[in-house]
């Protein structure tokens, strides 16, 4: 079920695209019609929940096909559509793109899961590399893939990264700051801040941007000081060199490359004007 909130922010999308301003459609003859939306690519399918009440905000009646999570083949139906064909047109282009882009990122998250549980058990994850007033939807889709959405916001955590940091005398002082129990986890770029972060109360350890032979040997040390906190391989990490660090043992790998290298899927609707 679609939040308020996220349905207000799915309304705004429409009206940035102008839907109910759309001189073209206005001109076309009045048909109810019927429509079909349909995948052109294989893909997970994420988006379908939010294309359909797109629709059924503008009084077009919408009958899912395929749910959510599932592997789409090319060429499935996936919504049924049926209402004015001048509705269905003007909302058209943003549903499409609603869906291009969940299904993009939940399919990358699929590849980069079913690859790292090639290696063992390490879980993966979104970062906050999203696009500005869609980070619920892609958030979202990446849970459809089987990845992890990490932080829903900023409220959600304590992330101290290096720009944190530097506001602090010392690693160990700036995890201080936040007393148990809350939520926290730090960044850090060297084997020392690892082992200086590991000797703390922190919940979780980010090793940012560390070669595979380097994240190797930090966890190593960071399990034999801690065995409690968890740790997360992020910075630099895309499907290509996935396999390197899925097997070291990390809890976690977040990767950017999800949400900021996805490729849109391409879906399409056909119109069928009745009689």
């Amino acid at each position: 079920m679609l939040s308020n909130s996220l349905k207000t922010r799915l309304k705004s999308f429409l009206q940035d695209d102008g839907a109910g301003r759309d001189v073209t459609s206005a001109r076309v003859p009045r048909r109810a019609c019927r429509a079909l939306i349909i995948a052109q690519e294989q893909c997970v399918l994420a988006g379908a929940e939010e294309a359909a009440w797109l629709f059924a905000s503008q009084g077009v009646h919408c009958k899912m096909l395929r749910k959510d999570g599932q592997i789409v083949r090319a060429g499935s139906a996936v919504l049924e559509l049926v209402g004015e064909n001048r509705k269905i047109l003007s909302t058209e282009r943003v549903a499409l793109n609603v869906l291009g882009r969940m299904s993009g990122v939940a399919s990358a998250c699929a590849e980069a899961v079913r690859e790292a549980e090639k290696f063992g058990k390490t879980q993966i994850a979104l970062t906050r590399k999203t696009s500005p007033g869609f980070q619920p939807f892609d958030k979202k889709a990446a849970v459809l893939g089987g990845a992890l959405p990490h932080r829903a916001n900023l409220a959600a955590m304590v992330l101290l990264k290096d720009n944190h940091l530097s506001f602090f005398p010392s690693l160990s002082a700036a995890i201080a700051a936040f007393p148990r129990p809350v939520r926290a986890e730090v960044e850090v770029e060297t084997m020392a801040q690892a082992l200086e972060a590991a000797k703390t109360c922190i919940g979780a350890i980010m090793l940012d941007n560390f070669s595979p032979s380097e994240a190797k040997k930090a966890i190593a040390c960071i399990r034999h000081l801690n065995r409690r906190v968890k740790i997360e391989l992020s910075g630099g990490i895309i499907l290509r060199n996935l396999r390197d660090y899925a097997g070291l043992g990390a809890d976690m790998i977040s990767m950017g490359s999800l949400t900021k290298d996805a490729p849109q899927k391409d879906f399409s609707l056909n119109l069928i004007t009745k009689n």
